[in-house]
């Protein structure tokens, strides 16, 4: 036997949802932060700069090769630069907003689905991965 749920409510549902989100004027400027960023050539180079650098010594912790002094100062040093790129800082920002609010629905349908009954807002965990476990790697 076959059991299919019925998708057609959870559209509806989704559609009233997303248009919530859409209506809100923090989207709109949240989404105008994204934009900017991904306006700024030198923005994006700095970012992904960092994100190799990040990446870089990463991997190298993982092997359990020690990082040297110069390596942690220049890191340091680069990701206060990023900050400090207030461009860079909005982009952030609005992705962290992004995420978190993913992470929340994320969370309220896993939870359901776990415990067979809506779950209470206590039990959604903010800013959480929502995947049970260590997220975002590095």
């Amino acid at each position: 036997m076959v059991i299919k749920m019925d998708k057609q409510p959870v559209y509806e549902y989704m559609e009233e949802l997303c248009a919530a989100l859409l209506e809100q004027e923090a989207y709109t400027d949240l989404k105008d932060m994204i934009n900017h960023f991904y306006e700024d050539e030198n923005a994006i180079k700095q970012y992904e700069h960092f994100k190799e650098k990040q990446g870089y010594l990463y991997d190298k912790e993982q092997q359990g090769i020690e990082l040297t002094e110069e390596e942690i100062s220049d890191y340091n040093e680069e990701e206060l630069e990023l900050f400090n790129n207030d461009r860079i800082r909005q982009f952030l920002y609005a992705q962290r907003e992004f995420n978190d609010l993913q992470s929340i629905i994320n969370q309220y349908f896993q939870k359901t689905v776990e415990l067979g009954t809506l779950p209470k807002r206590r039990e959604i965990k903010k800013g959480g991965c929502g995947c049970g476990g260590s997220c975002g790697g590095h």
